[in-house]
């Protein structure tokens, strides 16, 4: 797992802490809608309860290949997004790019 607080660059630490807060909610509310525990979501995952704990919290990211373990643990799929930052109109080139795992 990659660690929040580790970051440098304040730009770089508050788009890390985003990106956190928001796997951390989905997660959080994909695994109480489905009525999954902590524990039972870290089995599922291979991994260990404090460290879903950890990712609920922000606290800290997972691993792609673990956050494909916990979606699988969840019967979820994965949607990344990637939005060009610039104010340009949209072409098919500069369009959002989106993949699902």
């Amino acid at each position: 797992m990659y660690t929040v607080r580790g970051m440098t660059r304040a730009s770089d630490d508050q788009a890390v802490r985003d990106l956190a807060y928001a796997i951390a909610q989905q997660v959080h509310d994909l695994r109480h809608e489905k009525g999954v525990s902590q524990s039972d979501l870290a089995s599922r995952a291979g991994t260990r309860q404090p460290h879903v704990s950890r990712l609920e919290a922000a606290r800290s990211l997972p691993s792609l290949e673990l956050l494909v373990r916990i979606a699988e643990g969840l019967d979820a799929t994965i949607t990344v997004t990637l939005t060009p930052r610039s104010a340009q109109p949209r072409s098919a080139a500069t369009s959002p790019r989106e993949v699902t795992a």
